[in-house]
């Protein structure tokens, strides 16, 4: 093992000691014998059959189709170690019989197999007598309702106060590590990158929420880091400190529960402060050129959705969503995300978890313009179909679009990137044990079909489906 390897094993190590120590340091400020208690234990087991179309849909002689199968278990624990202190901790094993993308459960990479730690966190609720106020620090998966903010496993420290028409969070966060076994280093652009985040959900009249959310992301890490090697090369971009402040007004617009005949959906956010771009240069000291930019970008994601019927519950919707695009020599307008989203979220009134942007071409919201249309049914509990329908332009057609699945070659001839259309059905059954529908069974099955800004040598079409049967124990 190098010295790279050792240093990056170091924050995991250092975490599941924390994790060890747990039980140990609750029972010195306890004296009820009771404690440590588990509160709940469960494991979930996920069988998958994962097939993909070409990801440079066939602009050059590499193919790079798939189909593969993947089994994924995840057990996790939760104790209750003294009257104020309780814990989590999550793991996960994964395999594959080749490599696939994860990004509906992690973020973009690509993997055919590892073990890892998701969640260990330790949480106090003894700061003052109101039972919805605690602490809470270690490696959690930070969310938010539309996962365009937060969606990520996250070492952190944050305090946490919720009641019924109020819940507000403030903290401090750092990806020191993946905690994989098969990547367990943060990729050079998210790396030694100080995070500060806050939101605020006020519920002003019943089933009616006003969000408020900002980050804050400072570099403080060597930029001796960032430069060229065999493994990542140099990434593109960099964030030097950047500002994000957001507001969304929503009708419980992801309450897949929800009865209400109409419903909202009204998000704006914008970006500003400082990143850089880099650029290979085999005579600069550290092996890249570094360009300093201003930027300046912004977001907005309208949505409206009807009920048809209550029961089964049957709606159709519509989206419209823009990014800013555009740069210039030391300047840059393009809206770009926390790098701790995942786009995925229950916007269609479902239970199912949904890409926000297509299944089969998961675009990072920038530069990119996109109208949805959908319709989907649900009993509200056990099952829920839907389908949808995305339509693609380039915001600037001077840019271009970042993707986990589809790699760019664009012409510059058009802001056409294409459209896509969506299947996503469920059955979630895993909640009647000890019988044969005691299982969950998934299919996200997604088609996108490439414009004119790819060319006229691109595939006609890219397909992604993905069944999952899970059971949990």
């Amino acid at each position: 093992m190098n010295m790279n390897e050792t240093t990056g094993l170091r924050p995991m190590l250092l975490v599941l000691g924390c994790v060890a120590a747990m039980p140990a340091a609750a029972q010195d400020g306890s004296e009820n014998t009771d404690y440590p208690r588990l509160l709940d234990s469960s494991t979930s087991a996920k069988a998958s059959a994962i097939s993909e179309g070409d990801r440079r849909l066939g602009l050059d002689s590499g193919d790079r189709k798939s189909n593969e199968l993947s089994v994924d278990v995840k057990p996790e624990w939760v104790w209750q170690l003294s009257e104020h202190w309780r814990s989590k901790v999550r793991l996960q094993a994964f395999a594959a019989t080749g490599k696939v993308d994860v990004s509906d459960e992690i973020g973009g990479t690509e993997t055919d197999g590892f073990v890892g730690l998701r969640e260990a966190w330790l949480d106090y609720n003894g700061l003052t007598s109101y039972p919805g106020a605690s602490i809470r620090f270690g490696r959690e998966r930070l969310k938010e309702n539309t996962g365009t903010w937060w969606d990520d496993d996250i070492t952190l420290a944050r305090w946490i106060f919720d009641t019924t028409l109020l819940k507000t969070t403030v903290g401090i966060a750092d990806k020191l590590t993946e905690a994989r076994t098969d990547v367990n280093e943060v990729r050079k652009q998210e790396r030694d990158i100080a995070r500060l985040f806050a939101s605020t959900q006020w519920q002003w009249k019943k089933d009616h929420y006003l969000t408020l959310l900002t980050t804050h992301a400072e570099r403080y890490g060597d930029e001796s880091d960032l430069g060229p090697d065999s493994d990542s090369g140099t990434p593109e971009r960099v964030t030097e400190s950047l500002t994000w402040v957001g507001v969304r007004a929503d009708q419980g617009y992801f309450d897949w529960h929800s009865r209400s005949p109409v419903q909202y959906l009204a998000s704006f956010g914008a970006v500003a402060g400082e990143d850089a771009r880099l650029t290979e240069s085999s005579g600069a000291t550290n092996g890249y050129t570094r360009e300093e930019r201003d930027v300046s970008g912004w977001a907005a994601d309208l949505g409206l959705r009807g009920q048809l019927t209550e029961s089964p519950r049957w709606v159709v919707g519509a989206h419209g969503a823009i990014a800013s695009g555009g740069s210039s020599d030391g300047e840059s307008d393009a809206f770009r995300q926390t790098q701790l989203e995942s786009n995925r979220s229950r916007f269609t009134g479902t239970r199912s978890q949904v890409s926000r942007f297509g299944e089969a071409f998961q675009p990072e919201w920038s530069n990119l313009k996109v109208a949805t249309v959908y319709t989907a049914i649900t009993d509200r509990n056990w099952w829920a179909a839907n389908l949808l329908y995305h339509k693609y332009w380039l915001a600037d057609a001077a840019g271009t679009v970042n993707s986990d699945l589809v790699e760019p070659g664009f012409t510059g001839a058009s802001d056409d990137l294409g459209e896509s259309v969506d299947m996503v059905l469920g059955y979630y059954g895993a909640g009647t044990e000890g019988t044969w529908t005691s299982f969950d069974a998934r299919l996200r099955a997604g088609v996108f079909f490439p414009g004119q800004a790819y060319g006229e040598d691109a595939d006609d079409s890219r397909h992604r489906v993905v069944l999952d049967l899970t059971k949990r124990f």
